[in-house]
């Protein structure tokens, strides 16, 4: 309702209070209701406004109306400015939030001079698998593990009936090639709880393989993505630092610390990184 509208009421409502009033005989000005001539309607009309000038009634009433009016209109005003003051602040933070989650989505996009292809592990190229993954792991953990650990976990991890048994339970194992050249691989799955585990990100060491760790990384994320998976995460050795560097420049955060039993004496002392690809909103 407007403020004429208000104040109209009032004035109504004030002006019928007043007329019960003096009708009733709570206020005595010698009113006559027995009589409803025309001028004893004048006469009482007259009285009344008499009665309510003489005591200020109608100024008060005027007052009395304008200040609450008022504050009914600052109330409502401030609590209009509330709701729009929280609105664009929960505007703003969703408008936060989302250009957050598309920086968590968006590659880190790489120019290349080399054609690279990825090509699902099949039984035509599985034996490429064990071969790439000697070369890469006599170079990479060299100073990291004893050569006696490394052929371990390469025949437990890497054994065609291991890699065989991943692909029938729906893993995802594929071959990286430069130029039509293999030159690293990649192992991932979807868990249970959404989200996709990079259990293997492996590549050769050469001129020719610049940059191609970048564009196996965007490869395993544009596949999270394309599901809608809350995460990517990962295990890396504590030592290797240029791993560690390389998975916190796309993204990654260190979650978790842990040690797992690998059997014959073994473990393996790993952090555990993650990349999270959806956050949840804020609710208005």
């Amino acid at each position: 309702m407007s403020a004429v509208g208000l104040y109209i009421a009032g004035e109504i409502a004030f002006s019928f209070v007043f007329v019960l009033l003096f009708a009733t005989g709570v206020i005595d000005i010698g009113i006559n209701i027995n009589n409803m001539s025309v001028n004893n309607l004048t006469e009482n009309s007259l009285k009344m406004n008499k009665y309510l000038m003489d005591n200020y009634v109608t100024i008060a009433v005027q007052l009395f109306l304008y200040v609450a009016i008022g504050m009914i209109y600052y109330n409502s005003l401030k609590r209009k400015w509330t709701f729009e003051m929280i609105e664009g602040e929960m505007n703003k933070r969703k408008e936060e939030v989302l250009e957050n989650i598309e920086i968590k989505k968006k590659i880190s996009p790489i120019k290349l001079n080399v054609y690279v292809h990825f090509h699902a592990v099949n039984e035509k190229n599985i034996h490429l698998i064990e071969s790439l993954s000697k070369d890469i792991w006599n170079d990479a953990y060299k100073d990291l593990l004893s050569q006696e650990q490394i052929d371990y976990m390469l025949d437990m991890m890497y054994n065609v009936d291991k890699v065989n048994e991943g692909l029938a339970n729906g893993e995802i194992w594929e071959i990286v090639k430069v130029d039509n050249v293999p030159v690293g691989y990649l192992h991932y799955k979807l868990d249970e709880n959404n989200t996709v585990f990079l259990s293997k990100i492996y590549l050769k060491t050469t001129d020719k393989t610049k940059g191609v760790g970048q564009v196996m990384m965007n490869h395993v994320i544009e596949y999270a993505n394309s599901i809608n998976a809350k995460d990517v995460h990962l295990t890396v050795n504590k030592e290797n630092a240029r791993a560690i560097r390389f998975y916190e420049k796309n993204g990654f955060k260190n979650i978790e610390s842990k040690t797992f039993d690998i059997g014959n004496g073994y473990v393996m002392d790993d952090y555990i990184y993650q990349k999270n690809l959806i956050t949840k909103l804020p609710q208005l």
